[in-house]
């Protein structure tokens, strides 16, 4: 991280080292290089390295964010995506973790320990006034039983089954829209769910359905040129342009 940061102008370097380092700051410990690239770095997908974005290390956090972020490898970018629409002056604000849902208590933890602050977000000043720790709870157990929806569903056979999986993919997506959390990056996964379950059950026309809905959540959340989303259209191009 020295060497990398030693290379840069100068006046990349201050820029850099305006950003925030959550394990210094505060502590009487001069701001560095390490502690900042710690603090503001985005992993690049599956790589173990990370970058440092100058521009999206200013995005701040949100428990309920408007924009999400995803690395093409293509680009060679860091690309944001808006989860919703945004008012004109609204503030951008992405979401820093954790990676799975939790209630507020969980999320305040998670944050202050990871960034050394505690959220006041809208989502985490209204905990579970609206049901929304109840919801996450519930959204959480639902993707986690998601991965096992398939295997129970083949080995038994059950019709019954994979109605009730389908109701658990429809409950997920239900639940995401009230607790707000809406765009792709939190839905494609749900839909790819939905998919799998229908493509295992023999229902191709609920396949198609949920691949289409798990298509427009990739353009979305990923790009329209996507390696994802150029999957996709080769799935529903060569498996089910036929069943239309």
């Amino acid at each position: 991280i020295q060497r990398t940061f030693n290379s840069l102008h100068e006046r990349t370097q201050q820029s850099v080292m305006a950003l925030a380092s959550c394990n210094e700051d505060g502590t009487g410990v001069a701001r560095t290089p390490q502690g900042v690239y710690d603090t503001n770095s985005f992993r690049l997908g599956n790589d173990p390295k990370g970058g440092l974005f100058l521009t999206i290390a200013r995005i701040n956090h949100s428990c309920r964010p408007n924009v999400t972020h995803f690395w093409s490898p293509r680009l060679q970018q860091k690309l944001i995506f808006a989860a919703r629409d945004i008012d004109v002056g609204e503030e951008l604000l992405t979401i820093y973790g954790p990676g799975h849902c939790m209630t507020t208590k969980g999320r305040r933890e998670y944050l202050n320990e990871k960034f050394s602050f505690e959220c006041n977000c809208e989502m985490c000043r209204e905990g579970n006034v609206n049901g929304g720790d109840e919801r996450m709870i519930e959204i959480q157990a639902l993707q986690e039983d998601f991965d096992f929806a398939l295997q129970s569903s083949s080995s038994s056979g059950s019709t019954t089954d994979v109605k009730g999986q389908l109701a658990s993919v429809r409950r997920c997506l239900t639940l995401l829209k009230e607790q707000g959390l809406v765009g792709g990056a939190f839905t494609k996964s749900v839909f790819h769910h939905g998919y799998d379950i229908c493509l295992a059950a023999g229902d191709y026309d609920g396949a198609r359905s949920y691949l289409n809905s798990e298509l427009v959540a990739v353009r979305d959340s990923e790009g329209v040129q996507s390696s994802k989303a150029i999957e996709i259209e080769q799935v529903l191009k060569d498996d089910f342009q036929d069943s239309e």
